[in-house]
């Protein structure tokens, strides 16, 4: 497996997020992860099939590379963390997969005819830079999915009971290089046009996750990178403590953890 060095977030989020990481593929990156939906949406509005040749910034584990992969994509990807690239070359060993930092791609130009970026680009230090490389090394498209809605999402809210169990310079942190750091009314447009990219369109997409029971729930959000830091922090049995009542709106009569969702789809060139 190629890797490079880690000069941005990378280097910070990558063993965060490793740390857990079948526990992140089963759960975040399962049948009923939050991804599916969007997912779909892109691969539909993208026409990604036979003769497409996608980049996927922040591959995870590799869910969509092996989607974009089942329709014919010839399908490349790279994120921080080697233990999820490891499960991503699993899952997709025809791929071209690589452990390094998205903002500093290890591709020449317009390697590919579209860049994609599921719920990752706000994750660099560097957002500009992060979109730019994509755009440099697509030939034109460039696919940015990151959450909305999130007075009305169930992830978010539960994450909020975790806050007072981080370092105290980890939440200020995080409206930088986190979950929801393009998530602001405006932020997404203005790192778009400083990338000197423009939006085609603009779409909303429902995409919920659903939990068998809570300690499926509690699985998936330990694996969570940004509750790594709080396990470190706190230990695991106060993070624990603190996730159960927030869990506790979203059961439904099965016993299911339903988490309402919603993501913004942007596609630009």
């Amino acid at each position: 497996m190629q890797q490079q060095n880690q000069r941005g977030s990378g280097h910070r989020w990558g063993p965060l997020f490793g740390a857990h990481a079948e526990a992140w593929a089963d759960t975040w990156e399962g049948p009923q992860g939050w991804g599916t939906t969007v997912y779909d949406h892109v691969l539909e509005r993208a026409k990604i099939g036979t003769g497409t040749t996608v980049l996927d910034c922040g591959c995870g584990a590799g869910r969509f590379v092996r989607l974009a992969a089942d329709r014919g994509a010839r399908v490349a990807g790279i994120d921080a963390a080697g233990e999820l690239v490891e499960i991503a070359r699993r899952r997709a060993p025809e791929a071209d997969l690589r452990v390094g930092d998205f903002e500093e791609l290890p591709w020449p130009d317009d390697t590919f005819h579209l860049a994609v970026g599921f719920s990752t680009f706000q994750f660099a230090d560097d957002h500009t830079k992060a979109l730019s490389e994509a755009r440099r090394v697509s030939r034109g498209q460039v696919w940015v999915v990151v959450p909305t809605q999130l007075t009305d999402s169930g992830i978010p809210r539960v994450f909020a009971a975790l806050m007072d169990l981080f370092p105290p310079e980890v939440p200020p942190s995080l409206k930088h290089s986190g979950m929801y750091a393009l998530s602001p009314p405006g932020r997404l447009e203005e790192v778009l046009a400083a990338a000197g990219i423009s939006a085609l369109s603009d779409d909303t997409v429902e995409a919920g996750s659903v939990f068998p029971g809570v300690d499926a729930a509690m699985r998936a959000f330990l694996s969570a990178g940004a509750t790594t830091l709080a396990i470190r922090h706190s230990g695991q049995r106060a993070v624990e403590r603190a996730l159960i009542p927030a869990f506790a709106p979203y059961l439904d009569e099965a016993g299911r953890v339903k988490l309402p969702g919603w993501f913004r789809i942007v596609q630009a060139a």
